[in-house]
C-alpha cells in the first residue's frame, strides 16, 4: 500500500465507522468534520509519519485522534450523535474499516475519498511550503494529492499544506 495514500484510507476508515446519522466528511488530507452547519466542528484526525529510504517506507506510524464521549471547546464528539456509543464499540468498528481499506487498491481509497469528501468542489486556501495557494479544491490526483484550480484556470498539485475552506475562514 502506498504510504501517501494511508491518511486518506486512514480518513475513509474513519468516515466508515462513525457512522453518524447527521453525517460527517473528511478534509483534506486529515481532518474528520461535522457535515452540517458552520462552522464545521472537527472530530477526529490522522497523522502519518514514515521512514523513508528512497520512495520506499520502511516504517510507518499511523496515528488516529478521535473525540468519542468528549471534546475540546469548538470541536465535536461522536457521541454527540450516538449518545450510546462506547470507546470500545468504536475502536472495534474502526480497527475493521482500517483492516478493509489499507487493503484496497488506490483507485477505491481515492473514490471513496471523494464520496465523503468536504473539501472537493470548494473554494481553499491552501498554506504549502513554497506559499500560499488559492482557488477551487478540485480533485485528488493518483497519489491523493489536492489538485487546487487558481482563478487563472492553472492547476495547483498540493502534496502538503493546511487546507482552509474559505467559507469558514
Amino acid at each position: 500500500f502506498r504510504s501517501a495514500l494511508m491518511p486518506l484510507a486512514a480518513g475513509v476508515a474513519l468516515h466508515a465507522a462513525a457512522a453518524l446519522p447527521v453525517g460527517v466528511g473528511l478534509k483534506w488530507p486529515n481532518d474528520l468534520l461535522t457535515r452540517a452547519g458552520l462552522p464545521r466542528r472537527k472530530v477526529a484526525g490522522v497523522l502519518l509519519e514514515a521512514e523513508l529510504r528512497g520512495e520506499e517506507a520502511r516504517r510507518a506510524v499511523l496515528g488516529i485522534g478521535v473525540n468519542v464521549t468528549a471534546a475540546p471547546e469548538g470541536a465535536a464528539h461522536l457521541a454527540e450523535f450516538r449518545p450510546t456509543l462506547t470507546r470500545a464499540a468504536f475502536l472495534a468498528a474502526l480497527l475493521g474499516e482500517l483492516e478493509h481499506w489499507l487493503a484496497q487498491p488506490a483507485p477505491a481509497v481515492l473514490d471513496a475519498w471523494r464520496q465523503a469528501s468536504l473539501t472537493l468542489g470548494q473554494a481553499v486556501q491552501v498554506q504549502t511550503p513554497r506559499g500560499l495557494v488559492s482557488g477551487t479544491a478540485s480533485d485528488l490526483d493518483a497519489q491523493g494529492n489536492l489538485l487546487v484550480t487558481g482563478e487563472d484556470g492553472q492547476i495547483h498539485t498540493v502534496s502538503a499544506g493546511d487546507v482552509q475552506l474559505v467559507g469558514e475562514l
